[in-house]
């Protein structure tokens, strides 16, 4: 075969660019199927992320649960009666701290393994710094347990229209707050600390 004459080299370019075409707009519409398959599973993620009950959380203030989680008040308590409020045996590790005062504090963390609790002396008390209680061998107010059902729990805030399984409860003040987060309609964990500002 000649490619020397222009009639041959006219025909073998026409035939490059046609075929080059053909392949683009298959290319073209592969991408666009894949385009369209993204979106549409895209959408239905979005869709799930959104449905009530799921990752979303509700702020709502009372003094009781906000700070009344546990069985008793930890501020006047002494070590050991902290870890009376463990139903299985606690380690108590202590941590020195700078104060920005040039002062020194001792956080105290007390765990089970599982659960912990993080307390500050100060002023010849313990403050909450935080707590994490995934399981109901921490004693709690005598109104909360684990597994109990959320719409027991919304009652006792005396609200009932809350689709969150994460419900925060603050304090008057806004500083201190008690999580408290439900799976299956059932308290799973409670995680207590002081807010931000």
């Amino acid at each position: 075969m000649k490619i020397n004459t222009p009639k041959n080299l006219s025909l073998l370019i026409l035939l490059i660019l046609t075929s080059s075409i053909s392949c683009q707009n298959n290319t073209t519409g592969t991408k666009r199927e894949r385009q369209s398959d993204t979106t549409k599973s895209a959408n239905k993620v979005k869709t799930e992320e959104t449905a009530p009950g799921l990752n979303c959380d509700t702020t709502i203030v009372n003094q009781e649960l906000s700070y009344g989680a546990l069985a008793f008040k930890v501020f006047k308590l002494d070590t050991n009666k902290l870890k009376s409020l463990f139903l299985d045996p606690v380690v108590l590790k202590m941590e020195k701290q700078s104060a920005p005062d040039n002062g020194a504090y001792f956080l105290h963390h007390f765990t089970d393994g599982i659960n912990k609790m993080i307390l500050y002396r100060n002023d010849g008390g313990f403050y909450m710094e935080e707590a994490d209680i995934k399981n109901g061998r921490v004693r709690l107010n005598k109104k909360i347990s684990f597994g109990m059902q959320k719409a027991t729990f919304l009652q006792l805030l005396k609200v009932t229209n809350i689709k969150c399984d994460t419900i925060t409860v603050t304090d008057d003040e806004g500083s201190f707050a008690s999580v408290y987060i439900f799976k299956n309609a059932k308290l799973s964990e409670i995680k207590m600390g002081q807010m931000v500002e």
